[in-house]
């Protein structure tokens, strides 16, 4: 589990997780983890699905029927800010096809 690695006494350069997020809901825990093993001027970057701001969805994020989730970009963000990660990007965009459709997703770079 993401976390139990996370939570060893080492410091990580870079921390990478592409395509785990989806499986995930609540990353509260996640970013505290990354933060508390991401060394001085090291890396936090990701992946997940868009969640569209304008569904009313409280928690920031959802669990499809694909059995996957999707998380606001807000909430990737005020995750960001509440750990205390500096934005180095975020964009939204495609970043995967299911059924021969783009499926839309998050990347994002912390440092």
């Amino acid at each position: 589990d993401v976390e139990s690695i996370l939570n060893k006494e080492t410091m990580y350069d870079i921390i990478f997780a592409c395509d785990v997020f989806v499986y995930i809901g609540c990353l509260n825990s996640i970013f505290a983890s990354a933060k508390n093993s991401l060394a001085t001027d090291g890396t936090f970057a990701f992946s997940t699905e868009c969640l569209e701001e304008s569904q009313a969805e409280e928690k920031g994020f959802i669990l499809h029927r694909s059995a996957r989730f999707a998380h606001k970009r807000s909430y990737i963000e005020s995750l960001a800010t509440k750990h205390g990660f500096r934005i180095v990007a975020i964009k939204t965009c495609p970043i995967r096809k299911n059924e021969g459709k783009d499926v839309k997703g998050i990347l994002a770079v912390f440092s």
